[in-house]
């Protein structure tokens, strides 16, 4: 009996030292536990952005004990950018190019899933008639400036041998670009699907680019701010697991997953689907290869080299940017890692 209260003492002991540590040390408690604050994260009509409101829609953020907010973006996309920034939008998906130009601003924003790659979801599309890169010397283009779309534009006249100060670009909203074009007061657009093809259908349009001549130059990725990051870690990472339990579901369950999008933005759900196969979407193992180093497209940080490069070169800025202070794996790699350790079982 001696031997067993001895025991009980010395555990209740610990357990007292716990407690007490706990409360003398509140950040270092249970990281764990999502703190069931707001969170407000963007949402999007865009294959990348589809599994935030299939998880909304099946209650699985509740479900992991966190409270989002999805705030409706599709009005102007490049805007909710200046809100993420701000401060007024939590997590939001940027264009690798879109997040370095906003951190060389300084921002501190922190990328943490690359959601998806552009394969073919932006493009140019011309008015019939030009049919040589050559011909859209002068031409009033419709583009969102000091944007992806404006750094895509730029590569594709440089490799016809032309610059940004060979057309005559307008400054726009890329949501406007198709409205623009079918009324004639551009020649070209730079834009993304579905906007892409009803400039063909309804503008008498063709395209003449599209981001599958140039695989991985525009990953998508999830951000969150690094303070939100420091100060709420659980929750970003509950947050990335919500995303890994629903890109699962969407690979495994695609009719449903795709009704449930083209329900909530009265789309058919053929069109839904058929934007899916031209902006890839990646899983957990593509994430891990893109959140590690490497100098060519698969890699984020081999992308994030070439974008600053491109950045300096065409003296958009003179900074040399740290992808560290940028691309942040360790929560794709938790999930990475615990996977390993239950297939090991």
């Amino acid at each position: 009996m001696k031997k067993i209260l001895i025991s009980v003492i010395f555990l209740l002991a610990i357990i007292a030292a716990v407690v007490f540590w706990m409360q003398t040390n509140p950040d270092k408690k249970d990281i764990l536990t999502p703190t069931n604050l707001p969170i407000k994260a963007a949402r999007y009509y865009w294959p990348g952005a589809y599994w935030r409101e299939i998880a909304d829609k099946k209650g699985w953020f509740k479900e992991a004990g966190l409270n989002v907010e999805l705030i409706d973006t599709n009005a102007d996309y490049y805007k909710s950018l200046a809100d993420t920034a701000a401060g007024k939008i939590d997590t939001n998906d940027f264009y690798l190019f879109s997040l370095i130009q906003y951190n060389i601003k300084g921002a501190g924003l922190v990328a943490v899933i690359n959601s998806d790659i552009s394969f073919g979801v932006d493009g140019i599309v011309t008015r019939r008639g030009i049919n040589t890169f050559d011909e859209l010397k002068g031409k009033k283009i419709g583009v969102t400036q000091d944007s992806n779309h404006e750094y895509i534009l730029s590569l594709v006249l440089k490799q016809n041998r032309l610059a940004l100060s060979d057309v005559n670009m307008v400054d726009m909203p890329c949501e406007k670009t198709a409205e623009e074009f079918i009324s004639g007061r551009v020649d070209a657009i730079v834009a993304w699907e579905p906007l892409l093809s009803k400039s063909v259908t309804e503008g008498n349009g063709k395209k003449i680019f599209d981001t599958s001549e140039m695989p991985g130059i525009c990953p998508v990725l999830t951000v969150f701010s690094s303070k939100f990051i420091k100060e709420r870690p659980q929750d970003v990472q509950a947050f990335i697991n919500v995303w890994h339990r629903t890109e699962q579901f969407i690979r495994e369950n695609p009719q449903e997953a795709f009704q449930i999008i083209a329900d909530i933005y009265k789309s058919p759900k053929s069109e839904v689907a058929a934007l899916a196969q031209i902006d890839k979407t990646l899983d957990l193992h593509e994430n891990f290869i893109a959140f590690s180093f490497g100098t060519g497209f698969e890699s984020l940080f081999g992308t994030f080299y070439k974008i600053n490069e491109f950045m300096i070169s065409e003296r958009l800025t003179n900074k040399q940017m740290d992808p560290l202070d940028v691309i942040d794996g360790q929560f794709i790699r938790k999930i990475q890692g615990e996977e390993k350790r239950r297939n090991k079982k």
